[in-house]
């Protein structure tokens, strides 16, 4: 007979003076296993890069307007973009002209820059 049992996985993560941190770590093992890892520049880490890398204005787009809760035909409406053009860019198919980055950026108060990242395919190649 075989039994398995299950523990949830707990993450803590800690700021301060290192004697405290090492006291209180030293503290843990004593009750649980406890697994330290160094912490690292989350911009040096290959999963940032590969977001980063993906990440178009297209992708900005669809962001702002989830976070706003507004439709694209709505948008459309409002920023005289047709909205075949927003699914177009939503979907990084369509670049986004500096006219509609200057539209999106004022009615989603951000800077037009944001909506002018390329999409990867649309990138120069290097």
């Amino acid at each position: 007979m075989l039994a398995v049992a299950k523990t949830r996985h707990i993450e803590f993560s800690f700021k301060g003076p290192k004697d405290v941190l090492v006291d209180i770590v030293e503290r843990l093992k004593g009750v649980y296993p406890v697994k330290t890892v160094e912490s690292e520049d989350w911009f040096e880490t290959d999963l940032y890069k590969k977001i980063k890398a993906r990440v178009h204005g297209g992708t900005c787009l669809r962001t702002d307007l989830f976070n706003a809760g507004v439709s694209q035909k709505a948008l459309a409406e409002v920023t005289g973009i047709p909205q075949p053009h927003i699914s177009q860019m939503i979907s990084g198919k369509r670049p986004i002209n500096p006219e509609n980055a200057a539209k999106l950026a004022k009615y989603f108060n951000r800077p037009a820059k944001r909506y002018r990242v390329l999409p990867p395919a649309a990138q120069p190649r290097q």
